[in-house]
């Protein structure tokens, strides 16, 4: 029977997945794939979840919007990307994890939407493991003093924390970043307690390395559906 060419990127990557855990003597059924989507047609989307995929992401609360309603079976849909505070109550209302919990203010807003809608809202924290000025997420140094202010948060439950490698070649500067953010994981799941499961970490191009640090969860976007365009 043919593959879709999704499918056998996605059977590839699980290849790799698979590989790099069983060399790290981890068992890789316990590493979760999120397909990123940003950009893609619904139609590439759900090509992604006949080929096995449960959870898919996005970048931007207006392109999801618009898609999600269209995707069916409905996978668990992550907001990967930077969440806007005009854009809370949205998100809140269509995805199902919103990854990127950057201040405590947008995890405020967050918390005040959930709670008018009757619902938990699945969160990770995001830190800037890089440091780089470009980049959101909470500074490292910072990040537990604002993940007790958030547990607090009424509406939220805290699964887990994110970051974004560094955008560069330098193999020393990504594997500091993973490990601090490993560190920072594992520190942070000793005060949030329960649920708090989940390390978010590594994309297309350094995904390998992101399980060498412990990473439990990938969101893979080029590596899956091949390149898409800069929007």
């Amino acid at each position: 029977m043919d593959k879709s060419w999704i499918a056998a990127n996605l059977e590839e990557v699980r290849a790799r997945v698979e590989s790099r855990c069983l060399a790290n003597g981890v068992d890789p059924s316990g590493v979760k794939i999120i397909g990123v989507t940003k950009t893609l047609t619904a139609e590439m989307a759900m090509e992604g979840i006949k080929a096995g995929l449960t959870d898919l992401g996005e970048n931007r609360v207006q392109e999801a919007a618009k898609k999600i309603p269209l995707v069916s079976p409905r996978p668990r849909w992550h907001l990967v990307g930077h969440l806007q505070k005009n854009k809370v109550k949205k998100a809140v209302e269509i995805f199902d994890i919103i990854e990127s919990v950057d201040s405590l203010e947008l995890a405020q807003l967050i918390s005040m939407r959930a709670c008018e809608m009757g619902k938990t809202m699945e969160t990770h924290i995001q830190v800037n493991s890089s440091y780089e000025t470009s980049k959101h997420g909470f500074d490292p140094g910072e990040i537990f003093d604002f993940a007790d202010k958030i547990n607090e948060l009424p509406g939220l439950m805290i699964s887990g924390l994110m970051t974004i490698g560094p955008l560069t070649e330098d193999l020393d500067l990504m594997k500091k970043a993973f490990a601090m953010t490993r560190d920072l994981f594992e520190k942070l799941k000793a005060k949030v307690g329960g649920g708090f499961e989940v390390l978010s970490m590594g994309m297309s191009a350094d995904f390998e390395l992101a399980l060498d640090y412990g990473a439990n969860a990938l969101r893979i976007g080029t590596a899956i559906f091949g390149p898409r365009s800069k929007a």
